[in-house]
């Protein structure tokens, strides 16, 4: 099989679905569950009454994966998840398949989420299924936890997958800022485009004055307060407490406005120096 290597394409494929499947486990079963990929060649073999599960994936990355869950696990996984009591001798019934499918439609999710941010926009949806033939590569889920124990779950991943995987590179990091100096750091330029929509309240001062609490609590109206301005001096426009413009106060269809006469330097106005 391929070597699982890590940074490589493949790694990087199963580490997005081993560690969903560790905080959803550990999340349902109310336990930490360390979940590990073993990198040998040799996987679980087909096992009598297991259950299948098969995990379709679209997007940037094409193909199907199945999931192998001995009899034994899933039927303890189930009457865990439901709270029932634990009987190995029962059968595993459609209500406790359901709770199993569930779980994995969980991982599913976080692992559509991590492997779009890999790979590209991917999706994975994860269905209850027959015993799977096609051909592949098995590798092997070790999941455990200190009271519960351990259960190996077989993994087959489609070759239409690992091609997909293979002819699939990473995401791009964002291009890095040029400096002239060797020995700064160099950050990711920022996109300030997606900033432009942004809807932001603008504040327009006349002026100001500092006052005692006793002034304030015998304001009534009609009370009339002299600001630190002069009605000539242009007012301040303010967007928080950065002041971005100063301009006339103007009338305009009954409402206040303002008539931009100075603009301070751009990068007083981003609070910069």
């Amino acid at each position: 099989m391929p070597a699982i290597i890590p940074g490589t394409p493949l790694h990087s494929l199963l580490d997005a679905l081993r560690k969903p499947f560790a905080d959803v486990v550990s999340q349902a079963l109310g336990a930490n569950w360390s979940v590990a990929i073993d990198t040998a060649d040799e996987a679980s073999p087909e096992t009598p009454n297991a259950l299948h599960f098969r995990a379709s994936i679209s997007g940037h990355l094409q193909g199907g994966a199945a999931l192998q869950v001995a009899a034994a696990d899933a039927l303890r996984w189930a009457q865990t998840l439901r709270a029932e009591s634990v009987d190995p001798s029962a059968e595993l019934n459609q209500e406790q398949k359901e709770a199993l499918l569930e779980l994995l439609r969980r991982v599913a999710g976080m692992a559509s989420t991590q492997l779009s941010h890999l790979f590209g926009e991917t999706t994975v949806d994860v269905d209850l299924a027959e015993p799977i033939a096609w051909e592949g590569v098995d590798v092997s889920i070790l999941a455990s936890e200190a009271a519960f124990g351990s259960s190996r779950l077989r993994l087959r991943l489609s070759s239409e997958l690992l091609a997909s995987v293979s002819s699939t590179s990473r995401t791009p990091s964002p291009p890095a800022t040029v400096t002239d100096n060797p020995g700064a750091a160099i950050s990711p330029e920022p996109n300030f485009d997606l900033l432009l929509g942004v809807h932001l309240n603008l504040t327009l001062r006349f002026g100001q004055r500092v006052m005692t609490l006793r002034e304030i609590l015998d304001l009534a109206s009609g009370s009339v307060i002299e600001l630190d301005r002069e009605v000539q001096e242009p007012a301040d426009l303010l967007l928080g407490d950065k002041l971005i413009a100063r301009g006339e106060v103007v009338i305009v269809d009954g409402n206040y406005g303002i008539r931009i006469t100075e603009v301070p330097d751009s990068r007083q106005r981003m609070g910069t120096s």
